[in-house]
């Protein structure tokens, strides 16, 4: 059976602290929480860390009095592995997402037994708001975010789209902006092609803030598809990115700095709006960088879709001028499904923990932790696993889907001296194998079957008016 509310005994905490009365309606003015997530940021890729990239909005953020800057945030290898730990609370093995993400064309969702945490912020009388990409399902009716907790959705449901919004044939064969507007109603939007992504977004953003009814608090999930591929960015971004050599990074940095000038736009909006005082801002990614395409980690080792350091350790920030009065460094491990809980603590709930995460709102907002995360999941999977545990990491298998070779190969690593993961300690450390070993095999026994399925052409852009749209499986028409 599906949850689609908070629990019957949280409410009943709610009631208790007096943050919502019998009919959940909220009497005292929560903080909106405004979580922006950027798509394959590498973790060198900004300029407090790589002094050719232009990231002048993001680094203020970052370093200013009332943020807390969360130094060993850690997030899953690929985004809808990431996505469905945040909005479930849960790792991605145990909700079935964490075998690849899902693909344009595909009929699979994150399974509605898990509740989002979108739905859980509209019972606490939030509206919810989701801009830019899903990618958490969409070929039918249950899976579409308005049916997931949002009230309002604009952007696109796959893994990419044209930064421009055109037809990219390279790429994808359709175009997928849509706009919901409660109960899954999805409406393709094709006035908006030739339009950058990044400035849509950002523009969309604010006008649904525009439109928001103030004696309600919200949340909204700003998603952008910076910086992930195509390789696209306005010319007029060129002058910021002078001094990086590398062709595809030089792009990569240009759109960097759009979306860094984007975020520096709707935090000004938030001051003219007078939301910005009452408002917790956070900045993260959904994995690393591709190297390829112009990302860098360094100096982890590894990249997107591999369970290294590099793939999984991200920048992450919350800013609160009103909740944060002495912001700084938070060095305490944090994992993306802590969020669920945390966020749900931002709006005044007592809560301990939520699914797999814990709620460490408490550590952000002072630096003094209430609860401890020792332990955390890269993931598991068939073709290669990771746990952390205090200062060690256990990797078994491949460390990326690509790789076969080391299909039965165990290292170990401590992070704590060697973050680059250059020296494997397993050989001399068989004890700390074996105790992780066993925890990891513990572990399996939540394991979720992988949700993912073959692509269908029941999906494809040719059947559906030219765009990636929804109700095409499970016999919806």
């Amino acid at each position: 059976m599906r949850r689609t509310t908070l629990p019957f005994f949280l409410l009943l905490v709610l009631q208790h602290y007096g943050i919502a009365d019998a009919d959940g309606q909220t009497l005292t003015q929560k903080p909106n929480v405004l979580f922006i997530m950027a798509d394959d940021l590498g973790f060198n890729d900004l300029d407090w860390k790589d002094s050719t990239l232009h990231t002048p909005n993001l680094r203020n953020l970052a370093f200013h009095k009332n943020t807390a800057l969360l130094t060993n945030s850690y997030v899953n290898q690929l985004c809808t592995p990431t996505r469905s730990a945040f909005m479930t609370g849960y790792y991605p093995f145990r909700v079935g997402t964490q075998n690849g993400v899902f693909l344009h064309m595909e009929p699979a969702g994150v399974p509605t037994m898990f509740p989002f945490l979108s739905e859980n912020m509209r019972q606490l009388d939030y509206s919810t708001y989701l801009v830019g990409k899903w990618h958490l399902g969409y070929c039918k009716k249950e899976f579409l975010p308005t049916n997931r907790g949002f009230d309002y959705f604009y952007g696109f449901y796959g893994p990419q789209t044209d930064q421009y919004h055109r037809e990219l044939r390279r790429v994808v064969k359709g175009l997928d902006l849509f706009e919901e507007i409660g109960n899954g109603k999805s409406v393709p939007d094709f006035s908006q092609n030739g339009v950058y992504s990044t400035d849509l977004f950002t523009d969309v953003a604010m006008s649904v803030l525009d439109n928001h009814n103030t004696t309600k608090p919200f949340f909204m999930f700003l998603s952008y598809q910076a910086v992930h591929p195509p390789l696209q960015v306005p010319r007029s971004f060129d002058k910021y990115c002078s001094r990086v050599k590398d062709r595809y990074r030089r792009i990569y940095c240009g759109m960097l700095t759009a979306m860094d000038f984007a975020i520096g736009r709707l935090v000004e909006y938030l001051k003219a709006s007078n939301l910005y005082e009452n408002t917790v801002i956070v900045f993260t990614s959904d994995n690393g960088g591709t190297s390829n395409f112009g990302a860098s980690n360094a100096p982890l080792r590894g990249e997107k879709d591999t369970i290294w350091e590099g793939g999984t350790k991200t920048t992450t920030f919350v800013h609160s001028p009103m909740y944060i009065e002495e912001g700084g460094t938070r060095e305490m491990m944090f994992h993306v499904v802590d969020w669920h809980a945390t966020i749900l603590s931002i709006t005044g709930l007592e809560i301990d923990s939520y699914g797999d995460g814990i709620n460490q709102w408490e550590y952000i907002k002072t630096g003094r932790p209430k609860f401890r995360r020792f332990q955390f999941v890269y993931n598991i999977d068939n073709h290669g696993s990771a746990i952390r545990d205090g200062d060690y990491k256990l990797i078994v298998g491949n460390v990326d889907r690509k790789m076969s070779k080391d299909k039965n190969r165990t290292r170990l690593f401590r992070i704590a001296t060697d973050p680059t993961e250059s020296k494997d300690i397993a050989r001399s450390n068989p004890k700390i194998v074996r105790r992780l070993l066993a925890k990891l095999d513990q572990l399996k026994k939540f394991l979720h079957k992988n949700v993912r399925k073959p692509l269908s052409l029941s999906g494809s852009p040719e059947r559906l008016n030219g765009s990636y749209s929804s109700f095409w499986c499970d016999g919806q028409a």
